[in-house]
């Protein structure tokens, strides 16, 4: 009488194609948006290279105030600077850690690493301390 039918019933291929744009709209909703995965990790990268470069800062011129306080004016592998000054504190930056720096004023240094660039502002009253890293922005060549 009746003959067995195999397959899925129509209703079935509606329920799972509605299962899945609900699931797509989630998906695309936790990877955009102001709170999305996306969004958190560009300002995570931000926050990153902030930090690199107060880092890298930092331990150039702690560098060149123990090479002054230590009495060093010599090293076998790279050059050495003992005088506290923003283009000294560029060149120990440059030739020991990552990154790039240059000279911008009295008081600033621009570091780049990633194709972004942030500047570091130095109280040069106080012992050369960072005093504030801007936010990064695309560097430009």
């Amino acid at each position: 009488m009746f003959k067995e039918q195999k397959g899925i019933t129509l209703v079935a291929l509606v329920i799972t194609i509605i299962v899945l744009l609900i699931l797509a709209g989630v998906t695309i909703a936790a990877l955009s948006g102001p709170n999305g995965i996306l969004t958190n990790a560009t300002q995570a990268r931000g926050d990153t290279l902030k930090s690199e470069a107060k880092e890298a800062v930092t331990m150039a011129i702690n560098t060149i105030l123990t090479n002054k306080y230590a009495g060093i004016t010599e090293n076998a592998t790279s050059e050495v600077f003992n005088t506290l000054s923003i283009s000294n504190i560029v060149k120990e930056i440059n030739n020991n850690y990552g990154g790039t720096a240059t000279e911008k004023g009295t008081d600033k240094i621009d570091y780049t690493s990633g194709g972004y660039k942030v500047t570091v502002t130095l109280d040069t009253a106080n012992n050369y301390k960072v005093k504030e890293v801007s936010d990064p922005a695309k560097a430009t060549n």
